[in-house]
């Protein structure tokens, strides 16, 4: 009789083991690491990028690091290269553009760690031990125009505008599309530029322009300079769309008149990028030396619109931003997927 309790826990393990063989752990993610340009409430990459790692802790359960880089270049190359050091550190998801470039540098000299690069556009070769992460700023601009296009004013000529960094842009020759897919000529498409970022007071001047000129809504690719012309359009009671950055909600937070005169802002879904990479990586499932362009039908753009907007756009132009039923394409080929009313 003395032999059951051993032969019973013999039993026990076996079974134990089996189950143990039937199963398959998922990866742990204690060795991950997020290091994002912006901080706490700046309605921009950083926050975008915590919305989605809170996403990713609700429906798995894990927490993962995540680190504000703020907007110094010099600090974020302090930052990077230690979180790079640091042997517990096995996946860096960095990001948006100027520290993944960091971040890029600092996979080169850690071939053993694997790194997530948010925002790295560029052709240059990807190391192997690399996924690169580019959001479509021409589908961004794209998305801005169409919008723009339709909500302009028929009694100011359904003029539209930009207001533009220096050299070439991607999203300002997507923003032309857009508009001519909605039907805007290309001689009422007008474009200021400013020369420096930050510069609010040059963007205003340069914004009040456009409005002189007969504009009804406005882009803001001017980076920090667009806040002037938010500032502007207030003042004048007309529009304008913001790029990048969630500026709706970031002067809703002020309690500015400016937010009245924003329609909302296009933005790279970096929550939504987190939490999939976050998602994939727990599984074993990510790619590495490769890239990822997301654009609008993969889910890597986002129409934060406003309360104006949801008051003055028609339903079936939100339709189409919800159902993602928006096709951009080059100027003169086939556009969106119809105008829906």
């Amino acid at each position: 009789m003395r032999r059951w309790p051993g032969i019973c826990l013999v039993g026990l393990l076996l079974i134990a083991g089996c189950i143990g063989r039937g199963t398959t752990p998922r990866p742990s993610l204690t060795a991950t690491l997020l290091l994002v340009q912006g901080v706490e409430g700046d309605q921009g990459p950083f926050e975008f990028a915590a919305a989605g790692a809170a996403a990713f802790r609700r429906s798995e359960g894990v927490d993962v690091p995540l680190l504000a880089l703020g907007e110094d270049p010099i600090a974020w190359e302090g930052m990077i290269r230690a979180a790079a050091r640091e042997p517990a550190h096995r996946l860096l998801l960095i990001g948006m553009e100027g520290p993944a470039r960091l971040g890029l540098e600092q996979a080169r000299l850690f071939p053993g760690k694997r790194f997530v690069l948010l925002g790295l556009a560029g052709s240059e070769e990807i190391p192997p031990n690399v996924l690169a992460i580019a959001f479509h700023d021409w589908e961004a601009g794209w998305l801005a125009g169409y919008i723009a296009g339709h909500l302009a004013d028929p009694e100011r000529g359904r003029r539209v505008g930009a207001l533009a960094g220096p050299g070439p842009s991607a999203a300002l020759e997507g923003y032309r599309c857009g508009a001519r897919a909605a039907g805007v000529r290309p001689e009422d498409l007008l474009v200021e530029r400013v020369d420096a970022d930050p510069d609010p007071a040059a963007g205003f001047e340069a914004a009040l322009r456009l409005y002189q000129q007969g504009a009804d809504i406005v882009l803001g690719l001017a980076g920090g300079s667009s806040a002037g012309l938010f500032e502007a359009a207030a003042a004048v009671r007309r529009h304008a769309i913001g790029f990048g950055i969630d500026w709706g909600a970031r002067y809703r937070m002020m309690r500015s008149p400016a937010a009245e005169a924003l329609l909302g802002s296009v933005t790279p879904a970096v929550g939504e990028a987190v939490r999939r990479v976050l998602r994939q990586s727990r599984r074993g499932e990510l790619p590495f030396g490769a890239r990822w362009t997301l654009g609008l039908r993969e889910g890597g753009l986002e129409w934060r619109g406003t309360p104006t907007f949801f008051r003055i756009a028609p339903a079936w132009l939100q339709r189409q931003i919800r159902d993602r039923a928006l096709r951009p394409a080059p100027c003169g080929g086939p556009g969106a997927a119809g105008s829906g009313r």
